[in-house]
């Protein structure tokens, strides 16, 4: 017989060998083991050839076959009338839907007052709505509060879904959803959260040429710099005058590198049918260890990695990018995060996603109206009196 120090030293190493595999199992060692190869096996449901069938629902054709997934949820409030004047559809050169929780009423005051404003340019349409879901359980209260504020405002599209974390990705396509029904004409679309700055400006002259921003508007400034230190060391030079073809030469030049730069910011248009879905994009892994709040499994997803994302907090879409991605949802099986589920539904429209370093997907630093010069979006404003703060002095600067 083995001498009892002996059996208990075994048992004792037994229960640690068990309690450290039950540890690496728990955050996910093993299970990177029997991950498939993204790049070699992904095919997510449904698969085959549903592009074809897209194109037929698109165009009011009955699809070979049948969408599996619709995101049918009814409206509570539906704001039929948001891209409507004299009863006919108008296109909006930009509409923001904000996904907002149904208690953030100080939230979406902000916004209105700030980048959500429909007013702010008296030559371009804007439109803002909020997608909310509804209570989990009966709160008469909180729903009253929702109403009068829709009676107050008319700008809150409310969907028959709990209105929860996890059903972020049900709001995001109920948004979709409610454009490509109720706002079809809108040139782009802001997806956001409500816990975000961001520039109607910036955006305005990001989609005049999105590849190159701010590339190109940084050029166009230097040149104009340039030109006026140009004007300053002539006046210098001549004791405080300048010749008249002197002055009339920089002047031409001037007007130029000002004309280059309104023709960039006010005349170039992406064409109709460009599909831009654009914002801070990311390649990452999913979290298989069982403490995150991202935890996914292998049933849930098999696969090695993410296809590529954008952070959901905030994106931009073109209006063939919307109206592409909304029909390829309905062949694409949910998701909960909804981040992910818009990355599938553009890999599988064919869509590549574009990054900008001016979507912060953190806060980004503010030291002034200057630092915010190109900013398109940024997390991090969920005081509302500091969202309207700085997005007040940013448009005294001419930013926002």
């Amino acid at each position: 017989m083995l001498p009892r120090i002996c059996i208990k030293f075994r048992i004792k190493y037994v229960a640690s060998l068990i309690l450290v595999l039950l540890v690496l199992e728990y955050f996910g060692a093993f299970t990177h083991m029997f991950e498939a190869d993204f790049e070699k096996t992904f095919a997510y449901p449904m698969e085959g050839d549903i592009l074809s069938n897209v194109y037929q629902l698109r165009h009011g054709q009955r699809p070979a076959v049948e969408p599996i997934n619709g995101y049918n949820f009814s409206y509570i409030t539906d704001c039929q009338h948001k891209c409507k004047e004299d009863d006919r559809m108008i296109a909006s050169r930009l509409v923001f839907v904000v996904k907002s929780a149904m208690e953030n009423f100080d939230r979406r005051v902000a916004i209105r007052k700030s980048w959500g404003w429909e007013k702010r340019f008296s030559d371009v349409k804007i439109r803002t709505v909020f997608v909310l879901g509804r209570p989990a359980t009966a709160n008469r209260r909180l729903q009253s509060l929702i109403d009068l504020e829709y009676s107050n405002y008319r700008d809150i599209v409310q969907g028959d879904f709990v209105d929860a974390y996890f059903n972020n990705t049900i709001k995001t396509m109920m948004g979709f959803r409610w454009a490509v029904s109720y706002c079809p004409r809108a040139k782009f679309y802001m997806f956001a959260d409500d816990d975000f700055y961001i520039s109607s400006k910036n955006l305005l002259k990001y989609v005049r040429n999105p590849v190159n921003y701010p590339e190109y508007l940084e050029e166009t400034d230097e040149a104009l710099r340039k030109l006026a230190r140009r004007l300053s060391q002539t006046t210098s030079n001549n004791n405080g005058s300048a010749s008249a073809d002197e002055i009339q030469e920089l002047q031409k030049n001037s007007s130029r590198a000002r004309s280059k730069r309104q023709i960039l910011n006010m005349d170039m248009e992406l064409p109709r049918d460009v599909k831009l879905f654009s914002g801070f994009v990311f390649r990452s892994a999913p979290h298989r260890h069982r403490s995150s709040k991202w935890y996914v499994s292998l049933e849930e997803y098999p696969w090695d990695m993410w296809p590529t994302y954008v952070t959901a907090g905030a994106f931009l879409l073109s209006h063939e990018a919307l109206f592409e991605m909304y029909y390829v949802s309905m062949y694409t099986k949910h998701f909960r995060f909804d981040d992910i589920y818009l990355g599938i539904v553009a890999l599988k429209a064919g869509i590549e996603p574009l990054h900008s370093e001016e979507f912060y997907f953190h806060k980004a630093p503010f030291l002034g109206p200057q630092s915010y010069k190109y900013v398109l979006a940024t997390h991090g404003y969920d005081d509302p009196e500091e969202l309207v703060k700085t997005w007040n002095e940013v448009r005294a600067a001419g930013y926002a």
